[in-house]
């Protein structure tokens, strides 16, 4: 099990680091504990995720939300995708990453985000974005999924029974997962089909509703948030740009120009 991805991080972000490994420490032992109902052996096998370098430095931070990962247990989650991202390869399993709709979407939609939206024609391929992926110059954003336990079934179907366990253990009694938010601080939450979990990220106070998608204010620690919700990102039959991008601007817009309210 790899808490903390081996990836090079700058002097600034690495106390951010030592949060993130102590949380991780203790929702481990929290799935371990044999009142768990988890396998010693499934708890071992926990992938943990958070955020790639230079992340704090980006003028807007995006946090974008998952479900689970898929057969990679007892690996992190970021340095098994930074490689993708960053490789002489560019590859997501036997995919290329520019034909990976979750991935590049993911990329695609965070460049556009912290580049002042342009037209999404005008946005480089994602193997390009990836060249500098997680460097000074480069794009940067976290991401976490809602379950910490993997898919080892070989199947791409999510294992909802696999989510709902990983998920009632890590919000009853100590919400691990609100912690790991505010680790990570972000301007800008993006969830992909989690349905009614978003209710545990923090309170949350409707801002925006449309066909694609919904937008909420997130207060949690102390702090806001603009959460948008949508489909998972690889949904079929929807369209990067009308499914997700230009109603993902759109709520984005509406929050700047409507300015954040106070905290409560």
């Amino acid at each position: 099990m790899q808490l903390i991805p081996k990836i090079a991080y700058p002097d600034d972000e690495k106390p951010k680091l030592v949060l993130l490994e102590n949380l991780f420490r203790d929702w481990h032992q929290h799935f371990a504990n044999p009142g768990s109902g988890l396998d010693r052996e499934v708890a071992d096998g926990m992938v943990f995720d958070g955020f790639y370098p230079h992340y704090f430095r980006q003028n807007k931070r995006i946090l974008f939300i998952g479900r689970e990962a898929l057969e990679i247990a007892d690996l992190n989650y970021l340095e098994v995708l930074y490689e993708c991202y960053r490789g002489k390869e560019k590859r997501i399993g036997n995919q290329p990453l520019n034909k990976h709709k979750f991935h590049a979407r993911m990329i695609h939609i965070a460049y556009g985000i912290v580049h002042d939206k342009p037209l999404w024609q005008d946005i480089p391929y994602a193997s390009e974005i990836g060249d500098t992926f997680g460097m000074p110059s480069g794009l940067s954003f976290a991401f976490m999924n809602i379950s910490k336990l993997s898919n080892e079934s070989g199947g791409w179907a999510a294992d909802w029974g696999l989510i709902n366990t990983a998920f009632r253990l890590s919000t009853e009694g100590r919400n691990f997962i609100q912690e790991e938010i505010a680790i990570l601080d972000p301007h800008i939450i993006i969830t992909m089909g989690l349905g009614d979990k978003i209710t545990a990220l923090g309170r949350l106070t409707n801002f925006h509703a449309s066909e694609k998608t919904k937008a909420y204010w997130l207060d949690h620690s102390g702090r806001r948030a603009l959460l948008i919700d949508t489909w998972h990102f690889s949904a079929p039959r929807k369209k990067a740009v009308t499914d997700y991008y230009d109603p993902i601007l759109d709520a984005i817009q509406r929050s700047e120009a409507a300015g954040h309210p106070p905290l409560p």
